[in-house]
């Protein structure tokens, strides 16, 4: 019996995740750069959706390693209607994000 209750509640959530997929309007690309350098890389993207990224790295040398360090930024607006632009940094000591709320123009 408890089989029978878990398939039914599990079809349910199936037919409900799949209406609210149905609502999903496709994302375009609005515009986009890419730049690829012998020591590193820069692109950026928008896209119908709000989201942004942008980003460049370049080539690192700790000790007697290298390796790529990132430094760039993306937006997006969440599920609460607000716009997020997270910057960061990513290298030898970690990624580091900072993130900010951006005021709507109203």
């Amino acid at each position: 019996m408890y089989a029978l209750k878990l398939f039914i509640f599990s079809a349910c959530v199936a037919v409900l995740v799949a209406q609210d997929a149905s609502n999903v309007q496709p994302v375009e690309i609005l515009t986009e750069k890419t730049y690829v350098r012998e020591d590193g890389y820069d692109f950026e993207y928008k896209t119908s959706d709000g989201v942004s990224r942008k980003e460049e790295a370049s080539l690192i040398t700790v000790g007697d390693h290298q390796g790529i360090g990132v430094r760039g930024s993306y937006s997006y607006i969440a599920p609460d209607g607000q716009q997020y632009l997270v910057t960061f940094t990513a290298d030898d000591k970690g990624y580091k994000p900072q993130i900010h709320v951006v005021p709507s123009n109203q």
